[in-house]
């Protein structure tokens, strides 16, 4: 019983010095303080389920280091892959993604991290754990146990609630994907056609149909929600989750086809595409660039803006997800502009800085401004750039026949 009493005691423990940690590596680099605990509460219970499966299988084997440090490797590592597993089937959502990462399994573990977990149990089992266990030790027995009656109903509450939002915003996801599911079924049974071979008739079919109109409405109100979920604590602790790739594809169905219908019902309207391309700068006269695979070539980190969505923030996140930098100070050069064959116009708006901190990811180099063409570019990249370099414009335009025209 009492040993029971103190590995709970090592759980809460660990699992608040994670929290601590997790803290500090996010919210020191984005200097801001960023909860990231998957409950309300500050502990990872991650972390202390990580620290007893570490520690009582080690300490038989705390003198071989190495091996201390191997079996960290593997026990932590294990224990993360099935955790993400886990998650993702129960809520559609990919919470952590080390796919852009060297060496990594599946996106769900990655030798950094496994690395850094082996390093954290060689200095569990030799430093952290020798004094906590005496400073547990040193705590009357019935005042631990009070302490621990305490913490789990505050546990046991932050947990219930914690599931019903998880709960909630799973029912979300569902109700958007049946409503999205009910709308394709009725065109494929009307037209014979399938929605994925004809996307564009299917929004069509929505954009004629007044008889809709009441579940589109209802498709409205769901997709509201689910933004509405992504400004939820437990979002903002993992800003690197994934939604899965089905969600997504049917959350982006279900806005372009009420964007459209909206646009249609005035006349004087166009469909827009809003993206954002943002060059980084450094005090060596580097830019950052990434390597792109269609079109062949460099490029400027670039992103989509979400239904909703500040322009100056979305391309900041989006320079955050695409390269691993934290960017501020964001300064709007100019815009490029041209409307592709659906009669879609996108609009990209070029920002700058030279304010950014964190560390680049690995698809991400930087090369000199001045050399940057001796670099195989994107089509198109040379004319952005004179933008990026004030040369007496601030606006690409491209006209029906895609001829260049600066402003």
């Amino acid at each position: 019983m009492m040993g029971f009493v103190y590995a709970y005691a090592y759980f809460i423990l660990y699992a608040f010095l994670g929290w601590v940690c997790e803290d500090l590596y996010c919210g020191i680099p984005a200097k801001k303080f960023i909860n990231r605990g998957f409950l309300y509460g500050p502990y990872c219970p991650i972390y202390g389920f990580g620290a007893l499966l570490v520690l009582y299988p080690l300490l038989f084997v705390k003198d071989y280091p190495i091996l201390v440090f191997i079996l960290g490797v593997i026990i932590t590592s294990t224990l993360e892959y099935i955790t993400s597993w886990v998650m993702e089937i129960l809520f559609k959502t990919r919470w952590w993604d080390y796919s852009e990462r060297f060496m990594n399994i599946n996106g769900r573990v990655c030798l950094l991290n496994s690395t850094l977990f082996g390093i954290m149990s060689i200095v569990v089992v030799y430093i952290i754990h020798p004094i906590i266990q005496d400073i547990v030790l040193d705590i009357p027995f019935t005042a631990l146990m009070s302490f621990l009656s305490a913490f789990t109903i505050g546990f046991g509450i932050d947990c219930v609630f914690t599931v019903l939002a998880l709960l909630r915003r799973k029912k979300v996801f569902q109700k958007v994907q049946t409503q999205m599911e009910a709308f394709k079924k009725d065109f494929e049974a009307e037209s014979q056609l399938r929605v994925q071979e004809a996307q564009e008739a299917f929004q069509e079919w929505m954009l004629s149909r007044p008889d809709l109109s009441e579940r589109i409405e209802e498709l409205q109100n769901s997709l509201d929600n689910f933004s509405l979920e992504a400004k939820k604590h437990i979002s903002r602790a993992f800003p690197e989750r994934r939604i899965s790739t089905e969600i997504r594809n049917i959350v982006a169905d279900g806005r372009l086809a009420i964007e459209k219908r909206r646009l249609s019902a005035n006349k004087n309207a166009e469909f827009c595409e809003l993206t954002n391309m943002v060059m980084i700068q450094d005090d060596k006269g580097n830019v950052l660039v990434q390597e792109q695979q269609n079109p062949n070539g460099y490029t400027l980190p670039a992103g989509h803006i979400e239904l909703g969505e500040s322009f100056v923030q979305s391309a900041i996140h989006g320079v955050k997800e695409k390269t691993g930098l934290d960017v501020d100070q964001l300064k709007l050069c100019g815009t490029k502009q041209f409307t592709s064959s659906d009669g879609c116009r996108h609009i990209v708006f070029l920002y700058k800085t030279n304010v950014f901190n964190g560390n680049k990811n690995e698809e991400s180099n930087w090369i000199p401004l001045s050399k940057i063409h001796d670099y195989k570019l994107i089509s198109g990249l040379d004319d952005v750039l004179d933008v990026f370099k004030e040369l007496d414009c601030n606006e690409l335009y491209y006209n029906a026949q895609y001829q260049l025209k600066k402003y």
